[in-house]
Order: C-alpha cells, then sequence, then structure tokens
C-alpha cells in the first residue's frame, strides 16, 4: 500500500498562487517520505488575509525558485499515486493552476478529500477542519504550515485504515461511499505570460 497527502499555502486568490507545498508519502503504516519547500509565486503582491493565515511573506520566498524548478520532485512523488489532501478541490486547483501557468506536463493520478473521509467516519466530531479533526484523532501538529498539514492528511488516512481495518485506500474509500477521482487539468483557459 502507498498514497501521498500533500497541502499548498497560498499567497492570493490568482494564478500560480503556491507560496509552499508539503508532500508526504505513506505506506499505511508509517510515513516513508516527506518533501517541503517555500515557493516564490507568479506575483510577490501577497495578500494580507493569506499572509494572516499561514505566516508567509513575500520576503520569505523572493529568493526562492518559482513552481517548475520543483516539478521532478513533485511530480516524482505524485505520478501514479493515489493522492490525498483536506478539502482536495482546493488544493488540486491550485496544482492544477501552477501546471497550467507555467506549461507543465500533464500529471496523472487520482485523489481523494480526507474532510468527506472524515465526515463519514467520525460524525460526532465538533467540525471536519483538519485541525479538528487530526487533534480529535490525537495528531498534535501546526496548522496552515504545508509540511504540517500534509502530515495530519496522512495520518487521517492511516488511522481511517486502522479504524476500518481495510486493506487499501482503494476499499477505504469504496466503503465510506467515495471514488477517488482522476487529476485533471483545464488548459482551455487563456495563459498567462510568464
Amino acid at each position: 500500500m502507498k498514497y501521498a497527502a500533500l497541502d499548498f499555502e497560498t499567497a492570493y486568490w490568482g494564478p500560480a498562487n503556491a507560496c509552499s507545498l508539503g508532500i508526504v508519502v505513506s505506506d499505511g503504516t508509517k510515513v516513508i517520505d516527506e518533501w517541503y519547500h517555500l515557493i516564490q509565486p507568479l506575483s510577490l503582491n501577497f495578500d494580507a488575509g493569506c499572509m494572516r493565515v499561514n505566516g508567509i511573506h513575500p520576503e520569505d520566498v523572493a529568493g526562492e525558485d518559482r513552481f517548475p524548478a520543483f516539478w521532478k520532485d513533485i511530480a516524482d512523488r505524485l505520478e501514479g499515486n493515489i493522492v490525498f489532501a483536506h478539502n482536495a478541490r482546493f488544493d488540486m486547483g491550485v496544482l492544477a493552476s501552477a501546471i497550467d501557468t507555467y506549461h507543465l506536463p500533464d500529471i496523472h493520478f487520482r485523489y481523494g478529500d480526507t474532510v468527506i473521509l472524515s465526515r463519514k467516519l467520525w460524525k460526532d466530531t465538533v467540525n471536519h477542519k483538519l485541525n479538528t479533526v487530526a487533534e480529535a484523532l490525537g495528531f498534535d501538529f501546526h496548522h496552515h504550515q504545508a509540511l504540517d498539514d500534509a502530515r495530519a492528511c496522512e495520518y487521517i488516512v492511516r488511522k481511517a485504515l486502522e479504524q476500518t481495518e481495510l486493506p487499501s485506500v482503494e476499499a477505504l474509500m469504496k466503503a465510506t461511499g467515495q471514488k477517488l477521482k482522476p487529476f485533471a487539468i483545464d488548459r482551455g483557459k487563456k495563459k498567462l505570460k510568464v
């Protein structure tokens, strides 16, 4: 068994807005690989709300590379894998935007959402935010730090596998009435010059 969890932090609402990314790869019983990096987004015009949430400012990433410099490391961890994110629609949108904006090659994987998974398995949790669910399961972490958030997401999947005693993430998703979605990029939008 192998799956990955990822989390993006963003600088603003718009294209190629990732300012950090954490990826954790698990064998279902333990973490076997971690990757984290600050990323210079397309613009250094950061949104005040985003900075308040994740604590990342323009000066923190001004000397960092842009997303394409990390593409091989990212693709190596995601290609052909099953990937989870908490509120996956958001993170998959950030990933798709970066790939599209920088004209990077397609990547192929299926993904699931730990928000939906946690709603199915832990209905009595006060809410199903990442920090609430992870802490209810006994995982202490620094919320809105991309690597810590990816670790928390991986932990939720691992606890779900333990609780259900299912042999794979595919079986887990099926048992909770979910489908793994294929990652896709809408390349029909107008291209930005980078």
